[in-house]
C-alpha cells in the first residue's frame, strides 16, 4: 500500500525550447549584421569640437565639406556651380530656408571662404553650423 500517490512524471520540454532559443539568436545576428543603424554621410567629415550643451536640430537641407573642399549636398557629390544652381532655385520657391552646414575641422578658411560666399549670393539668412560636443573634464 503507497500512502502517497507517485507523481505522473513530466516530458521535459526544455529540449523542444532549446532550437527556438537558437533560430532567435541567428535571427539577431543576422539583423545586426544586415541592418544600417544610421545613415552614413556622402563624404568622410570629423567637425570641429564644441563646448557647447544646446543639441542639434537635425534640417532637412544639409551641406557637407570635406578637408579638401569637396562638397556633397543631401548626400550627394556636387560641384559648387550645380550648387549655386540648386540653392539659387530652393531660394526662389522657399524665402526661409534653414541650411545645415557640416565642415570639416581641418578645412582651412581659405576653402570655407568661397563656399560662405555662393551661400550669400544664393540668399542664404538661416545657417546652422554643425559640431561635435566634446566632454569638458571638471
Amino acid at each position: 500500500m503507497k500512502l502517497f500517490p507517485a507523481k505522473p512524471t513530466r516530458n521535459n520540454n526544455d529540449d523542444n525550447v532549446i532550437p527556438l532559443i537558437n533560430i532567435v539568436f541567428l535571427m539577431l545576428i543576422f539583423f545586426m549584421l544586415a541592418g544600417q543603424i544610421t545613415s552614413t554621410d556622402a563624404l568622410q567629415v570629423m567637425p570641429p569640437s564644441s563646448e557647447t550643451q544646446a543639441p542639434t536640430v537635425p534640417l532637412e537641407l544639409e551641406l557637407l565639406m570635406d578637408a579638401e573642399g569637396t562638397l556633397a549636398f543631401n548626400n550627394q557629390r556636387i560641384t559648387s556651380e550645380e550648387l549655386r544652381d540648386t540653392l539659387s532655385q530652393l531660394h526662389e520657391s522657399h524665402n526661409e530656408i534653414q541650411l545645415a552646414l557640416k565642415i570639416d575641422g581641418e578645412a582651412t578658411a581659405a576653402r570655407l571662404k568661397p563656399l560662405l560666399q555662393l551661400l550669400t549670393e544664393t540668399g542664404m539668412k538661416q545657417v546652422t553650423l554643425y559640431t561635435r560636443q566634446t566632454s569638458t573634464a571638471s
